[in-house]
């Protein structure tokens, strides 16, 4: 089952990137939300989730200054 793949994936990345994943996988979720009726371009996903693993986060222009999103989005899990 892709569930099972996907949490297998996810055992391979570091602790320490974890926070950085959730963001890409909320705010991919929060797209598909808002755009019922488009493709996923599962090359692209996989692409995305490699360079998160790399620890490449050029793509994510959308936040700003990307500490002080992670550091919010710890206290908000606290």
């Amino acid at each position: 089952m892709i569930k099972d793949d996907i949490i297998e994936e996810l055992e391979q990345i570091p602790e320490a990137k974890l926070v950085e994943l959730y963001d890409l996988i909320h705010y991919f979720r929060l797209g598909l939300l808002s755009e019922q009726d488009s493709k996923i371009d599962k090359t692209l996903c996989l692409q995305t989730l490699a360079k998160v693993k790399r620890g490449d986060m050029t793509d994510f222009t959308e936040i700003d200054d990307v500490d002080a999103h992670i550091a919010a989005l710890r206290n908000e899990v606290n």
